[in-house]
């Protein structure tokens, strides 16, 4: 029975794994930058980047991938790519629990643009 809890426990740490992955690949698309580019510093990571860009009101423009930038013609264009960070960064989070179950990434995209 040991073995029935390990695996079940096993398979709960991989959904965590997996839905930081993916909040990193929209983190990506967004930024346009490799979770390991050459900017960040030491300690410092992609998430964290965005996070620091986010906590200080930095504008927009200057997270965003240059091809992304481009497109923000209409409010509501920013304010969508705003919520799929905002999807990113729950995926991200430290806590594996307090992470988006992936049904709940796929519920929030779906809802950002119907």
């Amino acid at each position: 029975m040991g073995t029935w809890l390990q695996i079940a426990l096993a398979q709960r740490e991989t959904e965590k794994s997996d839905e930081y992955s993916f909040g990193v690949v929209l983190l990506e698309v967004l930024t346009g930058k490799h979770p390991l580019d050459s900017i960040f510093s030491g300690e410092s990571n992609l998430v964290q980047w965005v996070q620091g860009h986010l906590q200080r009101q930095d504008d927009l423009s200057e997270i965003l991938d240059e091809v992304l930038r481009g497109r923000l013609v209409h409010t509501h264009e920013a304010r969508e790519m705003l919520q799929v960070m905002d999807v990113s960064l729950q995926c991200t989070r430290k806590s594996p629990f307090e992470r988006l179950k992936m049904k709940d990434v796929v519920l929030n995209l779906t809802e950002i643009r119907p």
